[in-house]
């Protein structure tokens, strides 16, 4: 769901996700805490898997992001980053999360996941009675994942709202597509200290 910082830079995180990655936090630092009290020999070493486990939490659940701003969308997800001028953006689905289409290439948002059954069905209630908008897309094509209040449908909203009004305002061009270039800038360190600390806790369970 959205944060605004500031009015024209729209920023999108996975409440749920996050919610996820302050519980394996505090179940590692639980475990780390027990075993720096309770231990005194080799099984200290499985302080580096719990270590492991705080780092992905925070790569894969923390970290991810979507950015909506008049000069572009950046998406930073588990390994990479993109930076997408709205020149370049040809299509935007929500069948199995928010993607964002370029010609010949697609990148989906890690931050906003499209929801589940159960989730579809609280959604769809909300919407039904009232509680939040229809969002700016055909009935036709409509998706469980453009639902307002889930987050691959609040944020899908967002794009296409700022889309057209860079369209309808001339500061978009559509047909620059193919001529337009996405950046994509890999997480080379994060990938770094991912393989070491999954060599370190494989290394740790064999010695302990």
């Amino acid at each position: 769901m959205p944060y605004v910082s500031p009015a024209e830079r729209e920023v999108f995180v996975s409440r749920f996700n996050r919610v996820l990655a302050v519980l394996i936090w505090a179940a590692a630092a639980a475990l780390i805490v027990g075993l720096l009290v309770s231990v005194h020999d080799a099984r200290l070493l499985y302080v580096v898997p719990c270590a492991l486990f705080a780092f992905v939490g925070w790569a894969l659940l923390w970290r991810p992001s979507l950015t909506v701003a008049d000069d572009g969308i950046e998406v930073v997800n588990v390994t990479r980053t993109v930076r997408i001028p709205w020149q370049a953006l040809i299509h935007v689905d929500t069948k199995y999360a928010l993607t964002l289409y370029t010609p010949g290439r697609k990148f989906p948002v890690w931050s906003a996941p499209a929801p589940g059954t159960a989730r579809t069905l609280r959604a769809t209630r909300q919407e039904t009675a009232g509680r939040v908008g229809k969002p700016a897309v055909a009935d036709s094509v409509r998706r469980p994942g453009d639902l307002l209040s889930t987050e691959s449908g609040a944020a899908a909203e967002v794009v296409r709202r700022r889309w057209a009004q860079l369209q309808q305002s001339g500061a978009v061009d559509s047909g620059l597509a193919d001529e337009t270039p996405v950046t994509v800038r890999w997480h080379f360190a994060s990938l770094a200290v991912l393989v070491v600390l999954a060599a370190g806790a494989l290394a740790a369970l064999l010695a302990a």
